[in-house]
């Protein structure tokens, strides 16, 4: 009996033990990483000549949560400058309350936009506005960023020239702003080729036209915590919309897991992430 109650005991603690240095690494160790997650993509409606444009994607760097301090985001800048991208999108949600919707914030909006300053790809740096930053003030999250040269788009689209070709940028609005995906901008575009669409919310999709090549989003942050086997839980998302590359009804979308926290102040198996994209056409 006593042998029995020792070696409860004994895995009684290494659990115990086990829990507390996975909670120790997710709070201390992971969020303070930044990995470069690079895909080469395959897309419809995407031009031959246009093989290889490379678009780096940053989302949800939630300013002043864990980690994520004025170095940290000066250091995504660099190492998204080092990538020579043709494209710099930001997906969103730059913000980060110390309340869940108070005003109040954990990294001001002029801060996080100063750090944010240097960003740079031959055709231009373009962001989208998230929940949280709308939730906030999407007026000055908008101001403060174009201020440092950053250009935002909200249902309208930027015609980018490469060489002989063309590509259309449509910038959406948030989804769960009014729950709808305008496409009055889209029916600007003659020729439905070379689109990419760019938003917070990946469920977006689900309410996007078919012609699009491909959308970019954040929101979900990967769930921030992927367990072993059972992995990441959809909570603020459809589940086939987690991270990384998915195809639903024909449409394309790539998900960046993102750079900061919401909500517990964690990460696990989900480290912070720039996504750095190659396009293709699909045939």
């Amino acid at each position: 009996m006593k042998k029995l109650l020792k070696r409860i005991l004994i895995t009684f603690a290494l659990i115990i033990l086990i829990l507390t240095l996975i909670a120790a690494y997710s709070y201390f160790i992971e969020p303070s990483r930044l990995i470069v997650h690079e895909e080469n993509l395959k897309i419809p409606h995407w031009n031959e000549k246009l093989k290889g444009f490379k678009v780096v994607a940053i989302s949800d760097i939630h300013g002043g949560s864990n980690n994520v301090t004025e170095e940290k985001i000066r250091k995504l800048v660099e190492k998204a400058n080092a990538e020579n991208p043709d494209l710099i999108v930001l997906l969103g949600d730059y913000v980060s309350e110390v309340r869940f919707k108070s005003k109040d914030l954990r990294m001001s909006v002029e801060t996080i936009a100063d750090n944010l300053r240097g960003l740079k790809a031959k055709y231009g740096v373009y962001a989208v506005i998230g929940n949280h930053d709308w939730w906030h003030d999407a007026g000055k999250v908008r101001g403060e960023f174009e201020r440092a040269g950053i250009t935002f788009l909200e249902n309208q689209v930027e015609e980018i020239q490469v060489d002989d070709e063309t590509v259309w940028l449509w910038g959406i609005e948030d989804l769960w702003k009014n729950r709808r995906v305008p496409t009055e901008a889209l029916k600007e575009i003659a020729n439905k080729q070379n689109i990419i669409a760019i938003t917070h919310n990946p469920d977006s999709l689900l309410k996007t036209p078919p012609e699009i090549s491909l959308m970019l989003a954040g929101h979900s942050h990967g769930g921030q915590v992927k367990f072993p086997i059972y992995g990441a839980k959809a909570f603020v998302n459809d589940k086939r919309f987690m991270a990384g590359h998915a195809v639903v009804d024909g449409k394309h979308v790539f998900v960046t897991s993102g750079v900061g926290c919401t909500g517990p102040q964690i990460r696990f198996n989900v480290p912070p992430e720039i996504a750095v994209l190659k396009l293709f056409a699909e045939n």
